[in-house]
């Protein structure tokens, strides 16, 4: 009997033969020898009853969701999107597209940090900046902390102008830790305030981004259920010699590489904190233990994948 492909098997069947392996002659047929079960797929043969189709902390992706839709399900429970808000905060700081007086710099992290954000799941509010003012710091501040995570760039150090912690204090957010023995990244701020998460990043826009690899990204995955939020480190090989930090933890930026089958990353040239143009044509981060002396080239190391 023909059966088209995915169609039910007759009763009385117990294998199916493709059409391209059968001669036709006439009203006959000829057929090779062929096994019981074979090009049938049984009920059940992808999950049995009871089985698990998608387990709990899994992030959709076009498989998980396909696999959903061909066990029925048409709604599934998700965790909500986080709100996010961002607050750049410097009175240096101009606007890309502005003129430029002496001394002012263009804003790039809020623009780099909403991105950031958006890429791990959540819905960010439009960022906000604020002077090196106090009125200013405290206004912005009592908007952005109706978010669910709040991510500050600049003023969490110890000079004259760094005001977000003194002032977030005063606004009832309670510091959890203040600096890690990362480079760059040193003075990074974790605070909450009730269930609103609070990350105060280093101004130097690569140190920010650092920051949110290591510590904002994990803490959206893990507000969203994943099972596993990260950092997601893999292993690779040294291309050339590096000198360790003998005090901190350093996140290098590299390129990454495929040679016989190994990842080999190369760090680039200039890893200053504030050389974000030389880090965006980087795709990894290379983490070099604190320690005395040098990673030879060649060594196998930890890196953290850039998205």
């Amino acid at each position: 009997m023909a059966i088209a492909t995915g169609g039910v098997v007759p009763d009385g069947s117990d294998a199916v033969v493709p059409i391209e392996d059968v001669v036709e002659r006439g009203e006959a047929v000829e057929v090779p020898t062929v096994a019981g079960g074979a090009n049938v797929r049984p009920r059940g043969g992808d999950l049995a009853a009871g089985d698990v189709v998608v387990a709990t902390g899994t992030v959709l992706h076009a498989a998980q969701l396909g696999a959903l839709a061909a066990a029925g399900l048409d709604t599934v429970a998700c965790a909500s999107r986080p709100r996010a808000a961002v607050l750049s905060t410097g009175t240096e700081l101009r606007r890309p597209g502005e003129e430029l007086a002496p001394g002012q710099i263009y804003e790039s992290n809020s623009v780099m940090l909403a991105a950031a954000l958006a890429s791990a799941g959540a819905e960010v509010i439009a960022p906000e900046s604020a002077p090196d003012d106090e009125a200013a710091h405290r206004a912005a501040l009592e908007r952005v902390l109706e978010a669910d995570v709040v991510v500050t760039s600049g003023g969490v150090s110890v000079g004259p102008h760094d005001l977000v912690r003194r002032i977030e204090a005063e606004l009832g957010v309670e510091e959890v830790f203040w600096k890690v023995a990362v480079k760059p990244g040193k003075p990074l701020s974790f605070a909450v305030r009730g269930a609103t998460l609070v990350f105060g990043l280093p101004g130097n826009p690569v140190s920010s981004l650092v920051c949110f690899e290591l510590f904002v990204r994990p803490a959206m995955l893990a507000l969203q259920g994943a099972s596993e939020p990260g950092p997601a480190f893999a292993a690779g090989q040294l291309a050339t010699t590096v000198r360790r930090n003998a005090h901190r933890d350093e996140l290098l930026r590299a390129r990454s590489r495929l040679d016989d089958g190994r990842v080999v990353l190369e760090p680039l040239r200039g890893q200053e904190s504030h050389m974000i143009a030389r880090a965006a044509s980087a795709d990894a981060l290379v983490l070099a233990p604190r320690g005395e002396g040098e990673l030879a080239a060649g060594a196998s190391v930890r890196y953290l994948p850039l998205r």
